[in-house]
Formats: structure tokens, sequence, C-alpha cells
């Protein structure tokens, strides 16, 4: 078999088999996401107070973003934190809609008798453009929900109780942004905050964006951090530590596929470099 074919057949097997076969191992402790779950369980929200999330990824970064978002809303959601969600990339409207539904009704399986309903546990505000204006204009705004005025079915956001009183945007009590573009997370640090107000903010990112988001980390502008698919397999858990009944399966097979595929580059690589030393030592003895 050519050796090019070779390789994509053997990169295939390995995320494979743990998918097909659902096998997993207990993900890496990363601190970045403690410290993350730490903000969020510990952050006290009065009524009219709530979460802002931010959804901006699409189908290019839903691998890594999707688990992200589905651990910060099921930890959200579990605290009872009213959550206002939204976007500054089109792309996302899809995910805006589908993810906060299916943690609601994984919750409600895993506790009968309990309910998290859409304008109650949580708001689709919608895709919103217009990108650092638009995030002045929230920050400056006498009431953030007459500013986001309806939501995507079209009912005004003020009209749901939990949502009614929010006023302005002192009354945000955390801001989660999960992202893989570049920039968008930028324009939530730089200009989500007015004198007298800082977000206590958290933030998922795609692994190639980790080395600009601990410069946000260090400096304490951000609070925690979602390292890739691995931050949000450690996030869960931390989730599971103290809700035995999460079910996070599907995520640690899935940050075990890929830890599978890391470990078989690095075999690939050092065949591949064993190969060219006894190709070479053989070509200098002839």
């Amino acid at each position: 078999m050519e050796p090019r074919r070779l390789i994509y057949l053997l990169m295939i097997l390995a995320v494979a088999a743990p998918v097909m076969f659902g096998l997993s191992q207990a993900p890496s402790r990363l601190v970045s996401a403690e410290r993350m779950y730490s903000v969020v369980d510990s952050v006290e929200v009065q009524p009219g107070e709530v979460a802002l999330v931010w959804l901006d990824f699409g189908p290019n970064t839903v691998a890594e973003n999707e688990p992200q978002a589905v651990v910060l809303l099921e930890h959200l959601f579990r605290r009872r934190i009213p959550v206002i969600l939204l976007s500054q990339y089109q792309q996302a409207e899809g995910f805006l809609r589908r993810i906060p539904q299916d943690v609601a009704q994984r919750l409600e399986r895993e506790m009968p008798g309990q309910t998290w309903r859409y304008g109650e546990a949580w708001v689709n505000a919608g895709y919103k453009p217009g990108g650092a204006i638009f995030i002045q204009s929230l920050v400056n705004a006498p009431d953030i929900t007459k500013l986001l005025g309806r939501d995507v079915s079209g009912m005004p956001i003020s009209h749901f109780p939990a949502f009614a009183s929010v006023g302005g945007v002192e009354r945000v009590k955390i801001v989660g942004e999960i992202t893989g573009l570049v920039g968008v997370f930028d324009s939530i640090v730089q200009f989500f905050q007015k004198n007298g107000y800082r977000p206590t903010l958290v933030h998922g990112c795609t692994s190639i964006t980790i080395p600009e988001a601990y410069i946000f980390l260090d400096s304490g502008q951000l609070k925690g951090l979602l390292e890739g698919i691995a931050g949000a397999a450690w996030y869960s858990e931390v989730l599971k530590k103290h809700f035995p009944l999460s079910d996070n399966s599907k995520l640690l097979v899935t940050n075990t596929a890929l830890s599978a595929a890391h470990i078989m580059i690095i075999v690939l690589i050092l065949v591949g470099n064993v190969a060219a030393f006894v190709s070479r030592s053989r070509r200098s003895r002839g």
C-alpha cells in the first residue's frame, strides 16, 4: 500500500476505534478549567440578574466549541442562573437554538419533576450584527433587554418574567464567550465594560487560539478558560464529581479519540524518522 494512504488509514482507525467501541479514559487535569468552574459555581445572582453567553462559532469549530458551550450552560442551568444567549456570528444561529434545548432535556431526564423552560432558564436573543459598535451600545444601554428587543421567535425579551427587570449591564453577573474566531473575544474584552463595571468573564477557545487566551488569563481580565475539547472534558469531570448523575460519557469518548489521533501522529513521526535514519545509514555503507 502507498505510504500516504497507509497513514490516512491508520489515522482513521485511531480516531474511529474509541468512537465505535465507546472507549474512554479520564481526561488530564486543567487548572484553568477548574478556575472557570469555581467562578461559575461561586457567582451570586439575585432576581433580575443574569448571565450573558455569546456562542460565536459555526460548523468549522463545532467539534471543540459545542462541548464547551454544553458544559457551561449545564452548570448555569443547574445553578438556576437565567441565561441570555446571543451571537456575533450568523452561522451560530442553529446552535443558539439546539444546544440549550438539548441541555435542558438532558437535565429533565436526569431529574424527573424539575423543568428548565425557555423564557425561564434561558432566552435566545439570536444573531446581533455590528460587532464592537453593538457591544458598546449594549454596555451603555439603560435597559439591555429593550436594546436586545425581541427573541428569535419575535417575542419581546422583556415579556419573560426572568428577564423583565434586568436593567443595565451591571445586572449581568457573568459573561461567557465561546468562539474559535479571531478577534471576537478581543472585542468582548475591550468593549464589554464601562466605568464602575468589569464583567466576570469566562472563555472557551479552540486549541490554536489558547496562547492568545493565556494573555488575558494571566492579566486577570479572564477569570476562567476552557482550552479546546480537553478543557471541556475536564470541566465535565468536575461537574460529574459534584453532580454524579451528569452524563459526560460522549464527551470523554470524543476527547479520547482526539488523544488517540495525537498518539498516532507521534508514533508515525518516530517511525518516519527511524526509517529515514536507517535508509541514510544503508546508503552511507553502500
